[in-house]
């Protein structure tokens, strides 16, 4: 329990903080010590029995650091544990090496994991300085310590999509070619069924049935791209590939990928020409799907509206681009990753979906990595993540 001692600066214990980590960090125990007085005092409390520098103190110091490094989110936590050394699989003597260990370890560069390291540094620093359980629930992520408990993932999904009461969002799915479609989708018809002639129909449902259970005062429309005229949404959600969704097509210009065509009833393969590769759905001998990819991207207009592209080459990733960011509190975990990872930039993420036992699983991006993160800043799309030799060489 951290002491009731006046607060400290905050300034002050991220400095003492970021000496701490230096070296060995918390591998041993007794660089403790070298915090200053006021910061021993905080965390250690008065305690007669335990004199100053004794392993007592020492015991209580770490103590209410690795609590503190514990009710971290899951992100946060794994940079805090790797900066202080307190990892096995990055376990180094200097904070340099621990950092590089990390970034192999993620695909990205080792000031991205610096970076991200630092964050985790202040909010510990934060923590610390309000006492552990003062800080509870709160607007930002990187106070989302308990992020199962149902206010908090919804909470946190309201935010990753931008959403509050008066927000509205516009879905266009995609559709099926004209002469592809059963009769029944033609407005002539006298069983005439609007949704007959949508191509993603399973991932339109998904969509909107979880957006209202995360956010029931939304007001959500849905369209076809036949049917979609509007310039001025504050949200779109566009369902489904640009093959059949032709608003799809419409932003692949600002798109660092794009989806090689091929005829009807084969595969489209994703193209990266940053990195120089296609990657497309995986097949066993006997012609059966194994894999697919899923994409998620989101762009941020000038004007204020925010788009975000649900992608796959089939059906299959589609969806799994749709659960990846609103399953539940695995899809708020994945969002809690991935902000910590790009923060407010638009970005562009790919990566596998599987069916098991016909259940589209949904990606855990806490656990295993993304095949591919791009972020986009003043030049550009940039690469974060590249696992896509993990997808070509299984």
């Amino acid at each position: 329990m951290l002491s009731s001692a006046a607060p400290l600066p905050i300034e002050h214990v991220t400095a003492e903080l970021k000496r701490l980590r230096r070296g060995p960090g918390l591998a041993h125990p007794m660089t403790a010590t070298r915090l200053s007085p006021q910061l021993r005092r905080l965390l250690a409390g008065d305690s007669p029995d335990d004199p100053h520098d004794s392993a007592g103190e020492v015991v209580r110091i770490i103590t209410a650091l690795r609590r503190a490094i514990d009710n971290l989110a899951p992100p946060e936590r794994l940079y805090a544990q790797v900066d202080f050394n307190l990892s096995p699989d990055h376990g180094h003597k200097t904070l340099t090496e621990r950092h590089e260990s990390l970034a192999r370890h993620l695909k990205c560069a080792a000031k991205t994991v610096q970076r991200h390291a630092d964050k985790a540094l202040e909010t510990i620093a934060l923590t610390l300085v309000t006492g552990e359980d003062s800080l509870g629930p709160v607007d930002s992520p990187r106070f989302v310590a308990d992020i199962d408990h149902a206010a908090s993932w919804q909470e946190r999904l309201r935010r990753f999509w931008r959403l509050s009461p008066t927000t509205g969002v516009d879905i266009v799915c995609s559709e099926i070619p004209e002469d592809e479609r059963p009769y029944f989708a033609s407005p002539a018809d006298r069983n005439y069924l609007r949704y007959a002639k949508f191509a993603d129909l399973d991932s339109l449902i998904f969509v909107k049935t979880h957006l209202i259970k995360i956010a029931p005062d939304v007001t959500v429309r849905d369209f076809s791209p036949s049917e979609y005229y509007d310039t001025d949404a504050e949200r779109l959600i566009v369902i489904g590939g640009p093959p059949w969704n032709a608003k799809y097509r419409e932003f692949l210009p600002q798109l660092p990928y794009y989806f090689e065509p091929h005829p009807l009833g084969e595969d489209d393969p994703i193209v990266l020409p940053q990195l120089d590769v296609a990657i497309a759905p995986r097949w066993t001998a006997q012609q059966e799907l194994l894999q697919d990819l899923a994409v998620f991207t989101r762009l941020t207009l000038a004007q204020g509206t925010t788009v975000f592209l649900l992608g796959g080459c089939l059906t299959l990733g589609v969806l799994g681009a749709a659960k990846c960011f609103l399953q539940g509190a695995q899809g708020a975990r994945n969002a809690a990753r991935i902000d910590e990872l790009v923060g407010d930039r638009d970005f562009a993420l790919i990566t596998e979906t599987r069916r098991i036992g016909g259940i589209t699983d949904t990606a855990d991006l806490t656990t295993r990595n993304p095949l591919v993160l791009l972020a986009r800043d003043e030049n550009g799309f940039s690469v974060l993540i590249d696992n896509t030799k993990r997808y070509l060489d299984p």
